[in-house]
């Protein structure tokens, strides 16, 4: 959900129209959920989505429910630490980087989110603006917690540059 909010108040940063859409699984902690956001250059009739442009999938449960929602230009980052790719799930080539890892060597594993933004960012660069996300991310976590999200968010920025290479 914070990985949600930070995207679209990036977006918001850069005067697109957003809507964030939550959605909490039955379970009250630790269970499911995903949220959507939408990103336009005008007005946004509907939170809802059919096919998503872009998606991050943090587990394999995330696989499981929205692997076959994606179409064929979609970008579909995959958290390869948790996920289990069956070979037939996608319509696309997902981004596959170990998001855990990767936080874990930051010093935290709850920036993995922050390295998926990273990821996103270098790949989407026109639309998610890599200095308007720190400014966003400055402003949404405590003092504290600047160095790990920053520091997390750059590693993400830079394993999407070693992924293009490969």
């Amino acid at each position: 959900m914070s990985l949600g909010k930070i995207i679209a108040l990036t977006a918001l940063k850069k005067n697109y129209a957003v809507t964030w859409f939550p959605s909490y699984g039955a379970e009250v902690r630790g269970g499911t959920a995903h949220c959507f956001v939408i990103i336009a250059s005008s007005q946004i009739a509907s939170p809802l989505i059919d096919i998503p442009d872009v998606g991050i999938l943090f587990n394999h449960p995330s696989v499981e429910k929205f692997a076959k929602t994606f179409g064929p230009s979609s970008l579909v980052i995959l958290n390869k630490d948790m996920c289990v790719r069956p070979s037939s799930a996608f319509a696309v080539s997902p981004v596959l980087s170990p998001l855990n890892s990767i936080a874990l060597e930051q010093g935290s594993i709850k920036t993995a989110n922050i390295v998926a933004l990273g990821i996103l960012c270098a790949r989407l660069p026109r639309l998610l603006d890599a200095a308007c996300a720190e400014t966003v991310l400055r402003a949404y976590f405590p003092p504290e917690k600047h160095e790990t999200n920053l520091r997390s968010f750059r590693r993400g920025m830079e394993e999407a540059h070693t992924d293009a290479r490969r």
